[in-house]
């Protein structure tokens, strides 16, 4: 409990109580299963250090293994909090190589490890260190989150050692694998011009800033048709669409992935921020607790249906009666059973008891003979022998006797047997009425008042489907509202590139007109170009912070 409360808090922004609860689950008794011990010291190490106690966060980090991930994010917490605090720079730079090497060889140890890379690095260059920034950013890969900011600070900072061509590679390389409107590419359009400015190669920068203001007016008066609120409403309805099959819940899956528009390419930015990514996933909650509603009320739309169908045919088929007749066929079945009992009780007594069929119609032929055997014997004359006729009888007699009575322990056991099972079956057969008359009694009971718990059960439905509505278009209104202002932002943005670049096209046109006609430049072209540089590079380090 103490762990889950951990990590609720430390989500939250409560610290100093994720800290003790962090602190509590290590004290608890059991211990706790290892495979939590190391997200559990995470927790505790990053609450000490999201509080600036950097001390104690690195003594809290010693019980934790080198080559877990979560050690990994634990000193990436930790050099933020250095930095918050100016702390020591060879203190900084070992934390920072210390964590890069531990850090495991997957998809996720190595977008950390660019993470960590792309934060030193900027603030290498806060504190004039430039070459060591020059290492950090040329170690980030090609492949993850953090590669478009880290190129950008790259070429910025080979500028400000004034390498002026080695600078423009990293933008190149950024504009070549990343998409057009990324805020890291849009800057590094300006940058691109600005440093050919630098080193004199004025049509080389003349050309580029022309291309960089044909891009930029295309994107500003795009820009300005999409920052409505229809056309964002349909970007967030067609997310809406792609995703509300999705689960919602802590069963919920990454929900991040927003449609392919023109919207979603000038929102990159705004899709990394976690609290929109929070009011997104608010949404789509919202979206799937309507479809619950709906689902409930067409469900009990059918069990409404099924009720009155279920009542309908109850009613048509006379329960009562008919079990009053049932019930009288079964007693009759009953007497019958105990007819049979009483003759199997008196068959014990007979002498050819458990005689079959045939054997009954043998013995019915050999009784039929004695009365034969006495009139001949009364006509007899003294020519006529009757002895043989006497002793066929007896020994056939004999003989059907012997078959009855070798027969007669199985027959006995099979028709005890039957007789159990048909009474183990009649017995069934009543129990079974007396459930259903048990059961009949319920039905006409569970009816009353039924129809109206389900009218009641769908009319509260409604009422909350109304109250979600509601917090649905609120929080659209949210999502839209966030979307506007990133935009116009991003609006005020590009158009001050355009005033930027456009300024640079017509300084750099009035020099030349003044060369041509013999006289001084107005002013030089690399103090207004540092401006810039300095504008544009401003901007992009709040980004990547």
């Amino acid at each position: 409990a103490w762990y889950f409360l951990a990590q609720r808090l430390f989500s939250a922004g409560y610290y100093a109580r994720a800290e003790q609860a962090a602190r509590n689950a290590l004290a608890a008794t059991p211990v706790m299963s290892s495979r939590f011990q190391q997200e559990l010291r995470y927790l505790l190490v990053s609450s000490i250090s999201e509080q600036d106690r950097i001390e104690e966060a690195v003594a809290a980090m010693q019980g934790m293994r080198d080559a877990s991930i979560w050690t990994g994010y634990a000193r990436y917490n930790l050099i933020l909090a250095m930095q918050r605090q100016n702390y020591r720079s060879r203190d900084i730079e070992s934390t920072v190589d210390e964590a890069i090497y531990y850090l495991p060889e997957d998809e996720e140890g190595t977008a950390l490890r660019d993470r960590i890379l792309l934060i030193s690095g900027i603030a290498a260059m806060e504190r004039d260190k430039l070459v060591m920034a020059n290492r950090y950013f040329s170690d980030v890969t090609l492949e993850s989150v953090f590669t478009p900011p880290a190129l950008l600070h790259y070429g910025w900072n080979l500028l400000a050692q004034w390498r002026y061509e080695d600078a423009i590679q990293p933008w190149r390389i950024l504009q070549q694998l990343y998409d057009e409107y990324h805020p890291a590419v849009v800057e590094s359009y300006l940058a691109v011009p600005h440093t050919l400015e630098l080193v004199d190669a004025v049509n080389q920068s003349v050309l580029a800033y022309e291309r960089v203001e044909d891009r930029l007016s295309v994107m500003v008066d795009e820009l300005k048709q999409l920052n409505q609120r229809d056309s964002l409403g349909a970007w967030l309805g067609e997310w809406r669409e792609e995703n509300q099959q999705e689960d919602w819940g802590w069963q919920r899956q990454k929900l991040t992935d927003l449609p392919q528009s023109q919207v979603t390419r000038f929102a990159q930015g705004l899709l990394k921020e976690e609290t929109f990514n929070q009011e997104l996933a608010r949404l789509h909650d919202l979206d799937r607790i309507r479809a619950d509603l709906a689902k409930a009320q067409y469900q009990l739309g059918l069990w409404q249906d099924v009720l009155e169908q279920r009542r309908a045919n109850l009613e048509a088929l006379g329960g009562e009666a008919l079990l009053d007749e049932l019930e009288a066929r079964q007693m009759d079945v009953l007497r019958d059973i105990l007819a049979v009992q009483d003759r199997l009780l008196d068959e014990d007594e007979t002498v050819f008891s458990f005689a079959s069929k045939a054997d009954e119609v043998r013995i019915s032929r050999l009784r039929n003979v004695v009365p034969a055997v006495t009139t001949l014997q009364k006509i007899g004359t003294p020519t006529r022998d009757l002895a043989p006729y006497k002793e066929r009888w007896r020994r056939m007699r004999g003989l059907q006797l012997w078959s009855i009575y070798e027969a007669q322990p199985q027959r006995k056991w099979d028709t005890e047997r039957d007789h159990m099972i048909l009474r183990s079956e009649t017995d069934k057969l009543f129990r079974q009425l007396e459930n259903t008359r048990t059961s009949l009694i319920w039905a006409d009971s569970y009816w009353q008042g039924f129809p109206e718990r389900v009218q009641q059960l769908k009319t509260r439905i409604v009422e909350f489907d109304v109250i979600v509505a509601d917090l649905q278009q609120e929080q659209e209104s949210v999502l839209t509202d966030m979307a506007r202002d990133y935009l116009t932002e991003l609006d005020e943005r590009l158009t001050l590139y355009l005033a930027q670049a456009r300024l640079a096209l017509a300084r750099l046109y009035d020099d030349s007109l003044q060369q041509e006609f013999g006289s001084e430049p107005v002013t030089s072209s690399a103090e207004p170009a540092r401006d810039v540089k300095a504008s544009t590079s401003e901007q992009t380090d709040k980004e990547a912070e």
